[in-house]
């Protein structure tokens, strides 16, 4: 899936219009990565410039099945390795903080994973075919499909789950842009709500949306549709449409969202 959404296209946009950083990565005073390699480069002063095989499987530039920058896409995209970081498992001590960051202890990093992936661990789902949804701003399911890399034909990414002990394990996930950030909206936005918990309050004063619906793409489609470019929209809005119908429409949103995901994977 090619998409805004991921590390290589927004690399690609700061090469191309940032001034001046075309010449410092000639002069090798410019490196990208996740925040977790901004975290450990940070904690590190400086030493290390790293990152574990699940955060690199979501810039769109690592190969999953030879867990090495992939050149072909590095090439095709124009993004040199060199500014990259050095690629690591997912348990097992990485990098050591600089001894004036906590207090004149050299503390080792020994663990470090993607936040959905950490998440699908923290949940126990080792075995293939167990998933867990997060809902928080995004909405995140992602399903343990075990040691070999399927590819989806509905719209899912293949993720790199972890690499441990020389076990690597894969997932698929579909990734919703909009959960939570769309009761935020109701809230910060058009401002129907005061507070994410009256959203639930207000939804449950009526049955049903009476005919109204929301598609909160407020930053795109996300899977299974990757649609960058669509926007969101409320239709159904009749005379009689209250707060409580577009509150309700608004949390069915998040549950038509979810259940396309979970039947892409299905």
């Amino acid at each position: 899936v090619i998409d805004a959404y991921f590390s290589a296209t927004k690399i690609k946009w700061i090469i191309e219009n940032v001034s001046g950083v075309k010449e410092k990565i000639a002069q090798g005073k410019v490196y990208m990565g996740n925040i977790d390699s901004w975290i450990i480069w940070n904690l590190s002063k400086g030493v290390s410039h790293v990152t574990d095989y699940s955060n690199a499987s979501r810039t769109m530039l690592l190969n999953i099945h030879t867990l090495k920058w992939d050149q072909e896409l590095l090439d095709a995209i124009g993004i040199p390795e060199k500014i990259l970081p050095r690629l690591m498992p997912s348990s097992g001590v990485m990098a050591t903080t600089a001894k004036d960051v906590f207090f004149g202890a050299k503390i080792p990093v020994a663990g470090v994973a993607g936040d959905q992936h950490a998440a699908t661990f923290g949940q126990n789902c080792f075995e293939p075919g167990m998933a867990k949804n997060t809902y928080g701003t995004a909405l995140a399911l992602m399903m343990n499909i075990g040691e070999k890399a399927v590819l989806s034909k509905n719209g899912l990414t293949t993720n790199l789950a972890w690499h441990i002990a020389g076990k690597t394990e894969y997932a698929l996930e579909g990734v919703v842009f909009i959960g939570g950030a769309a009761i935020q909206w109701l809230r910060d936005g058009i401002k129907i709500i005061n507070s994410a918990s009256e959203c639930s309050k207000l939804a449950e004063k009526t049955p049903d949306t009476d005919g109204v619906y929301m598609v909160p793409a407020f930053t795109g489609l996300g899977a299974p549709s990757w649609d960058m470019y669509a926007r969101g929209l409320i239709i159904g809005i009749t005379r009689g449409t209250g707060r409580e119908h577009i509150a309700r429409a608004t949390l069915e949103s998040l549950a038509y969202q979810t259940r396309d995901v979970l039947n892409a994977m299905e």
